[in-house]
């Protein structure tokens, strides 16, 4: 499932964007300051103007750091807004008193409702107090007032855009969840839909041509000529032969089936049946199964790209190392399922009568499959071994 795009305010470059426009408010509050009337100074008002623009200064630059630190962001804009509203009252003509509606806006924004109100109203009180300690005019602090609650409001209303959309992602996600999964519903359904024809088609087919041979197996043996006839012999030879791959595949085209299905059983119970003593088998090679981990349950694809390689390797032993045993050993971890099976190579001079037989592509059928499950497919001599491993991600 793909994972959805970040939203834009969670983007990096939009982030270091609104750093970069915060120092840049800064920058400007600070310069403004430094050159109204009456200026920073040592003594008097310009001391408490001065006092005031360090912390105004100091909490800007710990908003700056917070992000979503609630107890620090708290602290930052409540220093702001309280030095930022004294500079309102103590120098009316700079723009310090920005930092107080800035503040304010913020905390509506971020925090919760009680306590940006609560940071507003404590801006206020810092520009009335200061206002009425050097007599400043009414008008402004009016003014100034205003803009604080302007502040305030356009927090609040920024808080309630950005709800809104986090609210239509949230929808917009849940629904797009919800139409994967009806899809992966869908797909489902015609795969049990399609496994189910295959089971009824092969079955049918397979389970008549069966008897057939059984039949003919029966006819050639019973007949006097046969024990004479070394071409009636030949058949005799051929049509067994015929039955037990006609036997095999309905058995294999079972486990397929039963794999492709949306309530296939777990991968040991499908591989019990290669395992030695349970599927005799007078030409194939002696298999053993041991898995390690806990069993879950896989995809259908992958279930089945675990099924084919264990086949293809049990093949390939019986065709270039017959009479060596073969080792599977299915691994399950938190991360991936992986499954390694592994005989010993035959010396040089071991007869291979089937090691003609096959297209030759099997391996590269099996690597195919493996990629389109998501997974890995490797196989090759390691340590006079030959072994094949397939990797599915969990």
């Amino acid at each position: 499932m793909p994972a959805a795009a970040p939203a834009l305010r969670d983007r990096p470059a939009y982030r270091w964007g609104i750093r970069v426009m915060r120092f840049a408010g800064l920058a400007a509050l600070l310069s403004s300051t430094a050159h109204a009337r009456p200026p920073a100074g040592w003594h008097g008002r310009g001391l408490a103007i001065s006092c005031a623009l360090v912390v105004t200064t100091v909490g800007w630059l710990l908003w700056l750091i917070a992000e979503h630190r609630l107890r620090l962001l708290t602290i930052a804009l409540a220093a702001t807004a309280l030095a930022g509203g004294a500079l309102g009252g103590l120098d009316p003509h700079a723009v310090g008193i920005v930092a107080a509606p800035v503040a304010a806006m913020v905390a509506a924004a971020a925090l919760a409702p009680e306590t940006s109100i609560a940071i507003a109203v404590a801006a206020a009180l810092a520009l009335g107090v200061t206002t009425i300690v050097v007599g400043g005019q009414t008008a402004t602090f009016l003014g100034y007032l205003v803009l604080i609650g302007a502040g305030l409001g356009t927090g609040f209303i920024r808080l309630g855009y950005v709800q809104r959309a986090d609210q239509a992602e949230e929808l917009l996600e849940q629904t797009r969840r919800a139409q994967q999964a009806e899809a992966d519903a869908a797909v489902l359904h015609e795969r049990t839909r399609i496994a189910r024809e295959i089971h009824d088609i092969l079955a049918h087919s397979l389970g008549a041509l069966s008897l057939q041979l059984e039949a003919a197996h029966a006819l050639l043996h019973d007949h006097p000529a046969t024990r004479e006839d070394s071409a009636l012999g030949q058949a005799l030879r051929c049509v067994d032969r015929a039955g037990d791959l006609a036997r095999s595949g309905l058995t294999e085209t079972r486990r397929a089936v039963h794999a492709l299905r949306e309530d296939s059983a777990l991968l040991p119970e499908l591989l019990t049946g290669l395992t030695t003593g349970t599927e005799p088998n007078a030409t194939g090679p002696a298999v053993t199964l041991h898995v390690e981990g806990g069993v879950r349950r896989l995809e259908p694809d992958a279930t089945l790209a675990v099924l084919r390689t264990v086949q293809e390797a049990v093949t390939n032993a019986a065709k270039h190392a017959p009479g060596q045993p073969v080792t599977l050993t299915l691994t399950y971890t938190a991360e991936r399922t992986t499954l390694t099976a592994a005989n010993p190579l035959p010396d040089a001079g071991t007869p291979r009568p089937l090691g003609t037989s096959g297209g030759g592509y099997g391996l590269t059928g099996l690597r195919e499959r493996a990629l389109l499950a998501g997974g890995a497919f490797e196989a090759g001599p390691v340590d006079n071994t030959w072994r094949v491993c397939v990797t599915i991600p969990a």
